[in-house]
């Protein structure tokens, strides 16, 4: 089948200067199902928008054997029915049957000759079945067909995102380039869109959710800022794959260590050797003879130091990505009080509406706690009356006088200006915010450039960096894993299960309830 083929290509952006690829080369068949992987700002998106075309690379060469849309795209006017928002987001059918129905109107032989051409496409694109065809993939990603009588604008942001997706498959002439549609849906919502996507053939997809790549990914595209490498699999997969090569790393690395130090016990031993010729040949005896073996064994020394250097050489080269690795620490009180939270028969209303009725919790030092539900069920509620910024309606919400509390937010609380000012101006120490940065992968050059120019998930890292810094005895998480690549949520969760503080969380990322999580509170 044909393939999307980088050959050499590289790209940077301009304002501010931001390099992202150096020579990259890589090839994807158009058949295959994959995943894009790599830490925030290694180019995923950009890849997309390469692939796409509303990007050109500044050198090297990109070939796509065919139209491609990029997702998630704006729909038309969202007042207007879901099923003909849907309609005109695959082809342009409202615009066709308007023309068809004028030009039936005309006898002239040009209007029926443009009538024939129009029918032609219409009936191309599916214009007779399309309704029905929605029908069947909205039953298919888990939804009524009674939303489609309802107004796009109406729907909430999971019901958009999987409608979205069934209009982009339904497309004839566009190859699909998928970019993060998790970020607005639930795990049950991601649990139908990973099983929806992995009965189809042929897109990309950037997504930091490892277990829906492992439902529906068959190829996984890591990148670096070495470059690009794919692989045949899901993401558990792949990241076997990774872990063995790893260990192979590191096992070659402790030989090679072996190998050094003999060496280098080696050559000092040569060396005294030589040295202790050269001493003998100053007092005496066969001079010629003497000189002719020190001069010998000292070259044979400096042979020896040569190949330490380029083995000393190699280790580095082998430890380069290790030592870029650094691991995170989290700031926990010790002198946590034993109960944190406690809330008995609490409801909350907004506007009139009652959003959380009857709820219980008890949160005690050490707990880490997940609250799951459908999206709209008061998770985000709930976190907001536990700090005071809504009010509880009925029964009791009780937090401790004084107790220090950590939130981060779905939206970043720093969206604009430059990072170093925000930190200034928050107090926090520009070292230790660096250290944090740095550990996610983040480079020093982020201090000095808009918080306007990051990335969906280095915003995200900012907020989360407020949590790491200061002594907490309760951290809040509002979707903390939202635009966070994979390895970053890794590290997340081996801080979390090194230093167990205490946190009450919302979180839609399956594996990483599972990795972290000590309780689940399910709201409905």
């Amino acid at each position: 089948m044909p393939a999307i083929v980088c050959s050499e290509l590289s790209f940077h952006y301009d304002t501010p200067f931001v390099p992202i690829f150096e020579g990259l080369s890589l090839s994807i068949d158009t058949d295959w199902r994959t995943a894009v992987v790599g830490r925030n700002g290694t180019g995923k998106t950009t890849l997309l928008r390469l692939i796409e075309g509303s990007l050109e690379p500044g050198r090297g060469e990109i070939a796509v054997p065919l139209a491609a849309s990029y997702f998630p795209f704006a729909p038309g006017d969202p007042r207007r029915a879901t099923l003909d928002v849907l309609k005109d987001c695959v082809a342009p059918f409202a615009r066709w049957e308007r023309e068809m129905e004028t030009l039936s109107a005309e006898s002239d032989e040009a209007s029926l000759a443009f009538y024939g051409e129009t029918l032609q496409l219409y009936e191309e694109h599916g214009g007779y079945e399309i309704e029905a065809r929605i029908e069947r993939e909205f039953a298919a990603l888990g939804m009524s067909s009674e939303l489609l009588r309802r107004a796009f604008d109406t729907l909430s942001g999971g019901e958009r995102t999987r409608a979205l997706i069934v209009a982009l498959f339904l497309r004839r002439d566009g190859f699909p380039l998928i970019d993060e549609p998790t970020n607005h849906l639930d795990i049950e919502g991601r649990e139908l869109l990973g099983d929806y996507l992995g009965r189809q053939r042929g897109f990309v997809l950037v997504s930091h959710d490892r277990h829906f790549l492992d439902l529906c990914a068959d190829h996984v595209l890591s990148l670096n800022r070495e470059g690009a490498r794919v692989l045949k699999g899901g993401y558990s997969s792949w990241k076997l794959q990774t872990e063995l090569e790893l260990e192979h790393e590191k096992s070659r690395r402790e030989n090679l260590q072996r190998e050094i130090r003999s060496l280098e016990q080696s050559a000092r031993q040569r060396r005294g050797w030589s040295n202790a010729k050269e001493r003998e040949k100053i007092g005496g005896g066969d001079k010629g003879f003497i000189s002719h073996r020190a001069a010998k064994q000292m070259k044979r020394a400096l042979s020896i130091e040569k190949r330490r250097s380029e083995k000393l050489e190699e280790k580095r080269g082998l430890l380069r990505r290790e030592d870029r690795e650094r691991r995170l620490k989290l700031e926990v009180d010790a002198e946590t009080p034993q109960v944190l939270l406690t809330l008995e028969d609490a409801r909350i209303e907004i506007e009139g509406r009652t959003i959380v009725d009857s709820f219980s919790l008890t949160l005690r030092r050490g707990d880490r706690t997940a609250l799951v539900g459908p999206n709209g069920s008061g998770k985000t509620t709930l976190l907001r009356a536990i700090v005071g910024e809504i009010e509880v309606d009925g029964g009791t919400c009780h937090v401790p006088a004084r107790l220090k509390v950590l939130r981060s937010y779905q939206t970043p609380l720093w969206e604009r200006g430059l990072l170093r000012e925000r930190i200034e101006s928050a107090d926090i120490d520009e070292t230790r915010f660096r250290q944090i940065m740095g550990a996610f992968g983040v480079g020093g050059e982020v201090f000095d450039r808009p918080l306007e120019t990051f990335s969906q998930g280095e915003r995200k890292k900012v907020d989360l960096c407020r949590s790491f810094l200061l002594p907490a005895q309760l951290l809040l998480w509002d979707e903390p894993m939202n635009y966070i690549d994979v390895m970053s949520r890794e590290q997340i969760e081996t801080v979390i299960l090194d230093y167990e503080p205490t946190i009450l969380f919302v979180e839609h990322d399956r594996r990483f309830i599972e990795s972290v999580a000590t309780g689940i509170v399910e709201l409905r």
